[in-house]
């Protein structure tokens, strides 16, 4: 049996990978243990204090820990066995990109633990919107650059050219900041956005031809509902760009219309006919105490009057509207004052 074991297969005895498999399973095995402390020892020792510190420290370190734990093992298991020099190199150029690696996997879940826990909550107490919407922001530009960081570790462990490569980042940077104008441009329409707040969540707006409820505020774009049911996605670009009717801020909502009467109404009729308009704008309980009432054009086929008026209760628009068209309409058939429509009259000559 011993015999067979010194039997030799690539450089090395089986003797030797016997060895190397039974320090990897050895480093499995504590880095298992590890874990149980951690997960049912330290947390729980850390849950008692009131620094939150210790506890982030000791959930984000957990993982980062026993995969330490076998990269120690990996390489105290490579030196048992024999390699050529090229092999040894790359055996330990792999060690170092894997701990490297392991390095900044804490250093990232801590940072972001960080700021999750004691960043957060602080925007979450501001009134503007605007850190909490740049908030995920910063945590991918902080994850992103610290990769990027240990990518170029990576690559100078190699004997890769940390400078040119560094240099042709920033020329790849500014490619895509050409190509992705329009992304940056509703980037910066959205921080624009955040902090002129033209609007806020729940608010009805009016941009070009779309009317629509805001549902959403993102970096990129604006998601609105229409009235008709529909989302709308704008981007903020443009937006930024357009003249923006912000209906949820009207104090009150005008209304002008006309009315015509026929050329046949009496002067008394007149007289009796804007009475009667401006007795039921003011009745009505959802407009301003104030109304324009004028008799204004000799029109084609009618006499008309001029009627402007507010409505003061925004949510009930419509009804309002409805309810005054309406009484104008009773009150005129009351009165016998005719509602003009379009008409020719013809005159035969004999």
């Amino acid at each position: 049996m011993i015999a067979f074991l010194e039997h030799t297969y690539f450089g090395n005895t089986l003797i030797r990978y016997l060895v190397f498999i039974i320090i990897i399973i050895i480093a499995a095995v504590v880095g298992k243990i590890v874990f149980y402390i951690s997960r049912n020892v330290l947390q729980k020792k850390a849950a008692r204090t009131k620094n939150r510190i210790d506890d982030l420290l000791v959930q984000t370190l957990e993982k980062p820990l026993v995969f330490l734990i076998f990269i120690i093992g990996l390489s105290i298991a490579l030196k048992t066995l024999t390699f050529s020099s090229s092999a040894d190199t790359f055996f330990g150029n792999v060690v170092e990109i894997i701990l490297t690696i392991d390095i900044f996997w804490f250093v990232i879940v801590f940072i972001d633990a960080l700021i999750v826990n004691y960043v957060a909550p602080l925007t979450a107490k501001t009134k503007s919107d605007l850190d909490d919407v740049l908030l995920p922001v910063v945590r991918k530009i902080v994850k992103v650059t610290i990769t990027c960081l240990a990518i170029i570790i990576i690559f100078d462990n190699f004997g890769y050219d940390v400078t040119s490569l560094i240099a042709g980042l920033g020329i790849g940077g500014l490619a895509f900041a050409l190509a992705a104008k329009d992304m940056l441009a509703n980037l910066f329409g959205g921080v624009t956005i955040m902090t002129d707040k033209p609007f806020k969540l729940g608010d009805r707006i009016k941009i070009e031809s779309y009317d629509g409820i805001v549902e959403d505020i993102g970096l990129r774009s604006t998601r609105l509902k229409t009235l008709d049911g529909f989302q709308l996605v704008v981007p903020n670009a443009t937006i930024a760009n357009s003249i923006l009717e912000n209906v949820t801020k009207e104090k009150s909502r005008k209304v002008k219309m006309n009315i015509g009467v026929e050329y046949s109404t009496s002067m008394q009729k007149m007289k009796e006919a804007k009475k009667i308009i401006e007795e039921i704008v003011i009745k009505n309980e959802d407009t301003d105490d104030k109304s324009i009432v004028s008799f204004n054009m000799f029109g084609e086929s009618a006499l008309n009057f001029l009627i402007i008026y507010w409505i003061k209760n925004l949510d009930n628009i419509l009804n309002a509207q409805h309810n005054i068209n309406m009484e104008i309409k009773r009150r005129f058939e009351k009165a016998k004052i005719n509602i003009a429509f379009p008409s020719t009259t013809v005159y035969l000559k004999k």
